[in-house]
This record gives C-alpha cells, structure tokens and sequence, in this order.
C-alpha cells in the first residue's frame, strides 16, 4: 500500500522533495488543492496522464487540466498568453481562475484528448505545498481524486482512492469547502480578444470587468 503521509512544518521539505522524485519516476501522487485533493503527474509522461483517468473512470477524450508554479512558465506551453491575459494572471495567480490557452504546436504532451481539443486548461494553485512542488517540477496534469462527475475529496480517509496505484499521498487534513474555480477561454481558440466567462466560480465577472472591461459571459 502506498504511504499515506500527513504534512507538518517539519516535513514538507523532503516530502516536496520525495513528491518530485516520485513525478520524475512516472508515479500519479495525490495532493491537497485549495477546496479538494488531486491527483498530480508529469503532464509529459502520457502512461501517468492515463492512470488518472483510469482512476477517475473520465470518459473517452477528456483532459486533464495543467498547473504550474508561476505565471513565467505559460509561454513556453501556450501560443496565445497575450497582454490581456497577462494582466488578468498577474491579478488573479496564484488562485481559483482557470484559463483555457492553445498550446504550443511544438509540445510532445497528450493531457488525454488527443490534442483534438485545441487548447487546455491552465492555472497557478493558491495552496502552499502544491506551489511548493510546482516551482520545481515544471508542468504537472492534474485532476480531481474523486471519480468523474463526484464532488471533490475534501477528506482523504473517506476517499475511494486506489492507493496501490498511486506513489504518494499527502494528508492536509480535511480541507474547507468553497467554489470551484472561474473558467476563462476565447471565442475562438487561439485568437486574441473574444475572451468569456464559461463557468462562474470563485472570482466574479464583475471582477474579472474590474481588470478587463470587454470580458464577456458566454452564451448559455
């Protein structure tokens, strides 16, 4: 059975180190998100990206969402990080808003629709162990530890996670309710302006107008 390990002051410097080891191995850990724990991977290495959607049972074609641990790191994975949405991150990263980007045509990555979708979803986590991990891992796949279409795992001792198939698990303890993350993307994938709201979640419209004025709500 995998360790399941609960994260103190003393140990989170070489859990972080043990984590990165365990990534760079091609093992799915579990970690703590602001509102749920996810499961993380090497968003390069395609035989992790598929154990988290075995675990999860995702659906034919669905993709993971991919983090990273500071806003210096999206252009080397989207063709589209534009002024506009600089100044949006520049806002609101670390935290709960996701961005819907076109990725850089030279990327060896399948996030698990096999790059039909033409873009993925990326952000910057507000959570201090997870940030810790990303600021040396790079670009990490990352999905809800819950099965496809459950309410995240807030709780791990109550989770049906699979912990034979999983490298590391770290414990933060029950972890507070809240919303989901605000999802941005374009009208038109990888074309500048057109940018809307496709699902509301922690930060308001009239916060995103607040930096940018032209975004918009999608149509229902």
């Amino acid at each position: 059975m995998t360790d399941l390990v609960t994260l103190t002051n003393e140990n989170k410097a070489a859990l972080r180190d043990r984590a990165l080891v365990e990534i760079l191995q091609g093992k799915v850990i579990v970690v703590a998100a602001e509102h749920g724990y996810i499961y993380l991977c090497d968003a390069f290495n395609r035989g992790a990206v598929d154990r988290i959607h075995i675990l999860r049972a995702d659906n034919p074609g669905t993709a993971a969402q991919v983090l990273v641990g500071d806003i210096s790191a999206v252009s080397g994975i989207a063709k589209d990080f534009d002024s506009d949405l600089q100044t949006l991150t520049k806002v609101f990263w670390p935290g709960l808003l996701t961005i819907q980007l076109a990725p850089q045509p030279s990327l060896n990555w399948d996030l698990g629709d096999d790059r039909s979708l033409g873009e993925f979803a990326l952000r910057v986590p507000n959570t201090d162990f997870l940030l810790a991990i990303l600021r040396k891992s790079g670009p990490l796949a990352a999905a809800s530890a819950s099965p496809s279409g459950h309410a995240p795992t807030r709780e791990l001792r109550e989770s049906p996670i699979l912990q034979s198939e999983i490298g590391l698990i770290v414990d933060e303890g029950t972890l507070p309710e809240g919303p989901a993350s605000t999802v941005l993307r374009r009208q038109i994938i990888g074309q500048s302006g057109g940018l809307e709201v496709v699902r509301d979640g922690a930060i308001s419209l009239d916060a995103l107008q607040g930096v940018l004025p032209a975004i918009s709500a999608a149509n229902p």
